[in-house]
């Protein structure tokens, strides 16, 4: 029977019964290296199959990562255009490494997506060092000593319990244990992995939060650190980390959204082991004697063009078996239609769910992909970084109003002539500005999204207005002349 875990170290049941499917999105992502190392796990063993002909066999068998190219390929769908950010003037600075390890806020951004199309579940801490609140600092002087809000992204599978209660009429988080690593130095030389946990909790009195960090010795919880961060001078009554996922906020976990590309990536590689086993053995031709009994020592029959066969029996004979037949080419159908299905899946995540737009126009590129799996994937992940941000600018000391939107815009939309002539004959009339012409412009794809109203003007005024050509008679003369 499996061993209870007690203490720090137990899990929540969702996460039981989540982190089996967390693995399997791993390991597909993380591409051949670990397929193979997962071994038995996704390419089992053929019957009566020697260890040693199961590992060659497995080495021959070439993994071809499509989720990670699918997800690669999402993510630089949805950070095509930079994202929409407006912050106080005061944290300005932290957004060119917001985890203090040299991590912009876009990378970061990215990386959260690309956790969402993975796992599906993520984590966000933000956390200020103790020190900060003794003596107010610049914000040059707080960069410098590192003594400024930061945030920290945890992965699925280090946010390992968790509760939620309802305090003040609100579905609240009140407490979450995290699974972290310490280096520990033994020696000069010798450096060693720790595990340990970070427990975030309303623990204190009248609900304060406190953080505290357990390691394990001897299967007992060992505390090795106690504080109560204050926001400003005071305690904070709730906890600054957000659990998200491909629904957004909240405590549910959400089924990996590409979970079933992920399991026909498995199929196409155990598929493709077939198809690489039965290559090996029918691709060489293969030498076949009849009518030759061989006495005893007698010599070793060779292959090439220094060895020759001479059989004592005349009716002894030699020849070559090849493979002919269809059984690998229904091997290679089915490979061909897992990668079919394959790419279907991946597409899907940027398909309109609802009815197919109409004619391409302002409208359609503004909400160009608002009903795509991808799209609501990225509208949670910004609502979940706003709100991140809200307590970090508040935790440095910073108000106003924060937006951090990341694009919807997955794929360019060029406008068709006919769209472009209404716009312009719009704009001739006086029923658009020439903001919100650009504006509809750079959604269409026809001016550059990183430029400005400003700069495209500037750029324009400091360049000659081209001149039409005039037209030409059949006699090459000016026909205006």
């Amino acid at each position: 029977m499996p061993v209870t875990q007690r203490g720090v170290r137990s899990t929540h049941a969702d996460y039981d019964r989540f982190a089996p499917k967390w693995k399997r999105v791993r390991d597909v992502i993380a591409g051949q290296d670990a397929m193979h190392t997962a071994a038995t796990a996704y390419l089992p063993k053929l019957k009566d199959e020697e260890p040693s002909d199961y590992d060659a066999r497995r080495k021959r068998s070439d993994f071809f990562n499509g989720t990670w190219r699918t997800i690669d390929a999402l993510s630089g769908m949805a950070f095509r255009k930079a994202p929409t950010v407006e912050v106080p003037a005061a944290i300005e600075p932290y957004l060119d490494d917001i985890t203090l390890s040299s991590m912009p806020m876009e990378s970061f951004a990215r990386e959260v997506v690309e956790e969402v199309l993975g796992p599906g579940r993520y984590g966000i801490l933000i956390d200020h060092p103790p020190a900060s609140n003794v003596t107010p600092l610049t914000v040059d002087a707080a960069q410098r000593l590192g003594l400024r809000p930061t945030l920290q992204l945890y992965p699925a599978e280090s946010i390992r319990n968790w509760k939620f209660e309802r305090r003040n009429n609100a579905w609240t988080l009140t407490r979450v244990v995290l699974g972290e690593s310490a280096e520990v130095e033994k020696d000069e030389f010798t450096v060693e992995v720790e595990e340990r946990y970070r427990v975030l909790d309303l623990g204190g009195d009248g609900g304060t939060y406190r953080q505290r960090v357990f390691k394990v010795e001897k299967e007992k919880d060992v505390l090795i650190e106690e504080i109560v961060p204050l926001m400003n001078g005071a305690p904070l009554d709730f906890i600054p980390f957000m659990i998200g996922g491909a629904g957004g906020r909240g405590d549910q976990i959400d089924e990996p959204p590409l979970i079933d590309l992920v399991d026909k990536n498995i199929a196409h590689y155990q598929v493709n082991a077939d198809y690489r086993h039965g290559l090996h053995f029918t691709g060489l031709p293969t030498p076949v004697v009849c009518g030759y009994q061989p006495e005893d020592n007698a010599p070793k029959l060779y292959i090439g063009s220094q060895a020759a066969w001479v059989f004592p029996d005349p009716q002894a004979k030699a020849e070559f078996l090849e493979f002919e037949g269809t059984g690998l080419q229904a091997i290679e159908k089915a490979l061909d239609r897992l990668e079919r299905q394959m790419a279907m899946l991946g597409a899907r995540m940027i398909a309109d769910e609802g009815k197919q737009a109409e004619t391409l126009g302002a409208t359609q590129i503004k909400r160009a992909g608002e009903n795509s799996v991808l799209a609501k994937i990225v509208k949670g992940v910004s609502e979940a970084l706003e709100w991140a941000l809200g307590v970090f600018a508040y935790w440095a000391g910073a108000g106003g109003e924060i937006t951090y939107q990341i694009s919807r815009e997955f794929l360019p939309a060029m406008m068709d002539a006919q769209t472009l002539n209404s716009l312009l004959a719009m704009r001739l009339a006086n029923e658009l500005s020439s903001e919100e012409l650009f504006e509809l412009l750079q959604r269409g794809d026809v001016i550059d999204g990183e430029k400005t109203h400003e700069e495209h003007k500037e750029q324009l005024d400091a360049e000659p207005m081209p001149m039409p050509k005039p037209a030409l008679n059949d006699d090459g003369e000016d026909e205006v002349a």
